[in-house]
């Protein structure tokens, strides 16, 4: 209840709700509402629900635009405490004389305004907006364009190859199809620049245009709109290397080429039956990995876990989460045995299918606030964590793949499989971890990885399969490839 309470606190139009009650009240003690009351009413509710969509409509203005700062971020918190603040206003009116009704309006009105002013600045000046996006792609003529496009929580795709895309000799733009992405967008170096609509797209990668290759780090169908340019090479870069049975998909004929991890990547594509041409493929490893992610051979003692869990995916098929009363239950091992810190970092998309796994979430994160352990969201970076601990206890994902890189012990989790040896065949990444599952406990787990790490040769090999081995490192291979290939 607690937690619902909270949620309903922070969601964007909650100060819309309490004008409503504040509408109501007023109109309980009064027993009836003028229609100044009424009108003064409709005005402030148009102004929150302008306030909470400000930084969606602030996207759409212009359509094609070259983003140099997430606007009105600084300002939303004085936006937000100005909705909830004037949600007494309602109330206010209906009880006070009309004149002075009318100067609390009018205060909240100037202030509004105030607030609101660049947004009218740029809606006239919208098309001067566009052309400047324009004369910036021909005056600065980029090579790569990334192509970044999803549902609300996905800026974690893009995220993590900034890092990567920034080391790149030739010139690089970012296009951003949605304002949800590119608000979660770390901060980079790198033109990011908006196309809202298929006509947008048109001006980038339309001829004539100074693009070359354009990158995917997500298989979406919105993919669709920019694939239908023919004269560009199309690239997949993925956004993570795993078992997963999204990384076989037919779609990924549509590309050109297909810059994978390793050798795994490429037999996990022909084992799904998916006619890949051999010219399609190019081994990349997992460049991000490489840069960040330090390598610890020796584990002696185990001090610190990472528990790292993904989400339910859209079909029961392919739910491979651990959030569930599993998770919950080794959760709670670990916690109430006091011997370790767990670092706690869900998936960004966790419950948004499932509902059992949304409820689940929720009664673990009020386990770790129980045990005053900190929960992780997506402005931490996962290989930070990585690099913090000394053991990784995740599901089937890519969380896996990129730890191998660490050298470090990995606890998989193992959902409802008849036959183990089955799951081993259909997910090869499991043979690098160490397997749990209800039955098992995950201290006596620990204990045995501290004793006898006897894993360590079965983590290199996988390694080894699933990102590859280049004497010159990952990122030298990636550049290599984008740029020369």
């Amino acid at each position: 209840m607690k937690g619902l309470i909270g949620k309903l606190f922070k969601h964007s139009l909650f100060p819309v709700f309490l004008s409503l009650l504040s509408l109501l009240f007023a109109s309980v003690i009064n027993s009836s509402v003028s229609f100044l009351t009424v009108a003064i009413f409709a005005l402030i509710c148009c102004f929150q629900i302008l306030t909470a969509k400000l930084s969606k409509i602030d996207f759409r203005i212009a359509g094609l635009e070259i983003q140099k700062e997430k606007r009105f971020r600084k300002s939303h918190s004085y936006s937000y405490k100005l909705s909830l603040v004037s949600s007494i206003v309602p109330f206010l009116v209906a009880l006070t004389p009309s004149y002075v009704a009318i100067v609390v309006f009018a205060i909240y009105f100037i202030l509004s305004v105030y607030y609101f002013a660049p947004l009218v600045h740029r809606i006239a000046n919208r098309k001067s907006i566009r052309e400047y996006a324009i004369n910036r792609i021909k005056n600065e003529r980029p090579v790569i364009a990334v192509y970044v496009t999803g549902m609300q929580g996905v800026a974690y795709q893009i995220n993590q190859w900034l890092p990567v895309l920034e080391k790149l000799e030739q010139r690089v733009i970012i296009v951003v199809r949605e304002s949800d992405i590119y608000l979660g967008m770390l901060s980079t170096n790198i033109t990011v620049i908006s196309a809202r609509t298929q006509l947008d797209l048109e001006v980038i990668f339309g001829q004539p245009t100074s693009i070359k290759k354009v990158l995917y780090p997500a298989n979406t169908m919105k993919n669709v709109q920019a694939l239908r340019y023919h004269h560009l090479e199309h690239c997949f870069i993925n956004h993570g290397e795993s078992d997963k049975a999204v990384n076989q998909s037919k779609f990924l004929m549509a590309y050109d080429k297909l810059y994978i991890a390793g050798p795994l990547s490429e037999r996990r594509l022909h084992d799904s039956g998916i006619p890949v041409r051999t010219e399609q493929i190019k081994y990349v490893g997992r460049p991000q990995a490489d840069m960040s992610l330090n390598i610890r051979s020796e584990v002696e003692e185990i001090k610190t876990v990472l528990y790292a869990p993904t989400w339910e995916g859209y079909v029961e098929g392919v739910n491979y989460s651990s959030i569930n009363q599993d998770g919950y239950k080794f959760c709670h091992r670990l916690l109430s045995s006091g011997k370790y810190k767990v670092l706690f970092k869900p998936h960004p998309y966790t419950g948004k299918i499932n509902r059992k796994n949304k409820i689940f979430l929720e009664k673990i994160k009020k386990l770790f606030s129980d045990h005053h352990q900190e929960i992780y969201g997506s402005e931490t970076s996962l290989h930070e964590l990585m690099n913090k601990s000394d053991v990784l206890i995740c599901d089937i994902s890519s969380v896996l793949n990129e730890y191998l890189v660490t050298q470090k012990p990995i606890v998989l989790y193992k959902p409802s499989y008849n036959n183990e040896e089955q799951f081993m065949q259909d997910f090869p990444s499991s043979k690098a971890a160490s397997l749990i599952d209800k039955n098992i406990d995950v201290i006596e787990i620990l204990k045995e990885i501290e004793v006898d790490d006897s894993l360590y040769e079965a983590r290199r090999k996988i390694r080894l399969e699933s990102l590859g081995e280049f004497p010159e490192g990952a990122l030298a291979r990636f550049k290599k490839i984008v740029e020369n290939d």
